[in-house]
């Protein structure tokens, strides 16, 4: 019988834990996705991330994935918003499916917004956000873009995320991926029961 595991990485300036180390499942997409992997008998990986040190990001998720892999588990990768771009370089790396969630698609040319000093509502983390954060993300674009056809990806989208450009993004990947937009939303995304449908063909493949 085939073991399932979830990758998840949460956006920019945010958490998938709390400061005891608890799922947020004040977070309703985060809720729905705990129900379902319990439902499922699917493993939820769901660590803090630091998006300061991308490279270290990058390494420790491939780490996650190596020792899922070497206890047999199927692996699907998925992230919301800088989560999301984290998830398809991550495709990228090991050819495990992507599910993107209202994704930040060009972190370096989004992430200068938030120069300066920032406080992570989640964690109570205070940081100073600077260029060099933001310019580590270049090169990593543009193997993404290289790649474009080589990555397996599931978009899901709300059409009112009051922070992208969703008809950008479904202009992007359009042609090269599944994708599932709703209306109205914001980009916390407010769909996740809805994207179940979509979102177990790819877990449980």
């Amino acid at each position: 019988m085939t073991q399932h595991a979830i990758i998840y990485l949460h956006g920019f300036n945010s958490a998938s834990l709390d400061r005891e180390g608890k799922l947020l499942t004040r977070k309703s997409k985060l809720l729905v996705l705990q129900e379902f992997c319990t439902q499922n008998a699917v493993v939820l990986h769901t660590p803090n991330v630091d998006y300061r040190d991308f490279e270290k990001l990058i390494a420790d998720s491939l780490l996650a994935w190596k020792q899922f892999v070497e206890l047999g588990y199927q692996v699907t990768l998925m992230g919301s918003s800088m989560g999301g771009f984290s998830s398809e370089y991550l495709a990228l790396k090991t050819g495990c499916p992507a599910i993107m969630i209202n994704p930040a698609i060009s972190p370096s040319s989004l992430l200068p917004y938030f120069l300066g000093t920032n406080s992570n509502p989640d964690t109570g983390l205070v940081y100073a956000w600077e260029p060099q954060h933001c310019q580590q993300y270049v090169p990593f674009e543009q193997e993404i873009s290289d790649n474009f056809l080589n990555i397996k990806r599931t978009l899901l989208l709300d059409r009112a995320d009051e922070l992208l450009d969703t008809a950008n993004t479904i202009a992007k990947y359009q042609a090269s991926s599944e994708i599932v937009a709703f209306d109205g939303g914001s980009h916390s995304f407010e769909h996740m029961q809805e994207a179940l449908a979509h979102i177990a063909p790819v877990i449980l493949r």
